[in-house]
């Protein structure tokens, strides 16, 4: 039997608690950067929801989940609270036959949690407490892990962990070590400089489309016009390193741009029940095929597949697909137009 790859997965773990119920009015306005959609909850009101659901979540925790299920040795490594919620993030993993010596227990930090509120367009506002997750330091950085991983996946550093992104990369270069990132808008927020300056050192950079236009301005030089569009950002960041670089554009599809080609597929349509973990089950998928040798088509292909069945569920991690739920589902949807 060959050999398990292996991943090493960096980045946030959260305990997410879903206040559900038949959903917040919702009320458009249009503002000069476009139209936006807000909640509406009555001052004063009490709110009655109808169940509190619980799951666990984090880019770091999201993505070695489908990896694990994907068929890799893997690892994770983040920082949790000595508390219950860290127990429970804790446990899960273990039961997905994830390494967890890389995860980091801090006493002084409580671990991350979000509250998710749904609206009856069934899109959801969260309220996010990173806790622990900003405190990671460079003493905690797993040297030894990368050194024996096959690929880095690194999801979203907040805070004052987003300062490890460089040191991080820059040694995963130097040996030699695959790194592909999903930053997430928490650290393009903070440390869009850090990302840029970086990027010399990334293999694949996957963002959504509201991340790819925060990113842009940093990626011009001053003189030029901050004008965006998803080709120009793809061709702007291939200049600067990466191999291959993605745009997921929610219900639109995903782009996919390397050297020689530049790819779209349209998203499925299917019944969304929940978005959260959208991005991480694409994002984890897309690597893990491109690792085990699968073309850009082929493994855009199939993100996609394990991406729709992630929003059919609720919570991050119930919908990500194991290898062979993947090949099966990817069968049937392999006539959909590109």
């Amino acid at each position: 039997m060959p050999k398990k790859q292996k991943v090493l997965t960096i980045g946030g773990a959260t305990q997410d608690i879903y206040l559900h119920y038949e959903g917040s009015d919702c009320m458009k306005i249009m503002e000069s950067t476009g139209e936006r959609s807000y909640m509406l909850f009555e001052s004063g009101s009490k709110v009655e929801v109808d169940e509190i659901l619980t799951f666990t979540g984090g880019g770091s925790t999201n993505s070695a989940v489908s990896f694990s299920r994907l068929g890799f040795d893997t690892s994770c490594f983040c920082m949790v609270g000595d508390d219950i919620a860290g127990t429970i993030i804790i446990d899960e993993l273990a039961k997905e036959n994830i390494n967890t010596s890389n995860l980091i227990h801090s006493k002084e930090h409580e671990s991350g949690r979000s509250f998710v509120i749904n609206s009856i367009r069934r899109d959801r506002t969260i309220f996010a407490h990173r806790g622990a997750n900003g405190f990671l330091s460079e003493k905690d950085i797993p040297f030894d892990a990368i050194k024996q991983a096959d690929q880095l996946y690194i999801t979203s550093l907040s805070h004052r962990s987003s300062r490890l992104l460089g040191k991080i990369v820059a040694f995963a270069k130097k040996e030699n070590k695959p790194v592909a990132i999903n930053p997430g808008i928490s650290q393009l927020s903070k440390g869009a400089k850090e990302l840029k300056e970086s990027l010399q050192y990334i293999d694949i950079l996957i963002l959504n489309s509201s991340e790819a236009k925060t990113f842009m301005p940093a990626l011009v030089e001053s003189t030029e016009s901050v004008f965006f569009s998803i080709k120009r950002f793809l061709q702007q960041v291939l200049k600067m390193g990466p191999k291959v670089v993605v745009v997921t554009d929610g219900v639109n599809g995903v782009h996919v741009a390397s050297e020689k080609q530049m790819l779209f597929r349209p998203s499925l349509q299917v019944d969304v029940v929940d978005t959260l973990g959208a991005g991480d089950s694409f994002g984890s998928c897309f690597v893990a095929l491109l690792l085990r040798g699968e073309s850009l088509e082929e493994a855009l292909a199939k993100g996609i597949v394990n991406a729709a069945s992630v929003i059919g569920k609720m919570g991050a991690k119930p919908g990500l697909l194991t290898a062979s739920e993947l090949e099966e589902r990817a069968k049937s949807h392999s006539k959909i137009p590109e």
